[in-house]
């Protein structure tokens, strides 16, 4: 009992420290006034209904390093149509045509047979250039289909991100349920 106990407060110990620290090393981040929005300086995003905030923070483009951070996510609680939606970032100096095949290799270093199709050109809600993008990453029952928007604000490269299963929706529906995104070039001079 005793050791079950040591090990229950080790495991604690644990979790707890790590955001100790982190908390100290980073300033307060705002509360959202709708969890269901994202935005930052220089873009905006709201979540279709149906889908339930987990959390997001802002991250400082001078804090952001060259590998995707999360910044926000949702997840659509249905157990028959499980989805995740998530918003990534991180530092880039290009526009999305040089964004979309390195963050391509990100993703091909973190999944398992990924395979990328349906690429096409569009614009957000206010006319950035982006780029709407399928991927299938996974093997036998562990297959998943993710759908991807990304585009790059001169600061940054960000990617939103559907997870779904497979033949859940497809390349229309997915397009519109990451539709409630715009974004401009960050502003100049702004670190943070």
């Amino acid at each position: 009992m005793k050791r079950i106990a040591l090990l229950l407060l080790a495991c604690a110990v644990l979790v707890v420290a790590p955001r100790l620290s982190v908390a100290q090393e980073e300033t307060p981040q705002p509360t959202p006034a709708d969890w269901m929005v994202y935005d930052d300086p220089a873009m905006h995003f709201q979540a279709p209904a149906g889908f339930q905030p987990v959390g997001q923070r802002q991250v400082p483009v001078n804090k952001l390093g060259d590998d995707p951070t999360i910044v926000a996510a949702w997840i659509y609680p249905n157990r028959d149509h499980p989805r995740k939606l998530l918003i990534q970032q991180e530092y880039f100096q290009g526009d999305v045509n040089a964004f979309v095949p390195e963050y391509e290799n990100q993703l091909r270093d973190q999944f398992n047979s990924p395979l990328f199709k349906s690429k096409q050109n569009l614009s957000l809600r206010n006319g950035m250039p982006a780029v709407f993008e399928a991927m299938t990453a996974g093997e036998g029952f562990n297959v998943q289909k993710f759908y991807l928007l990304m585009w790059a604000d001169g600061q940054r490269g960000v990617a939103v991100l559907l997870q779904t299963q497979v033949n859940d929706i497809g390349d229309a529906d997915a397009r519109r349920l990451m539709s409630d995104a715009s974004a401009v070039r960050y502003p100049t001079g702004r670190g943070n």
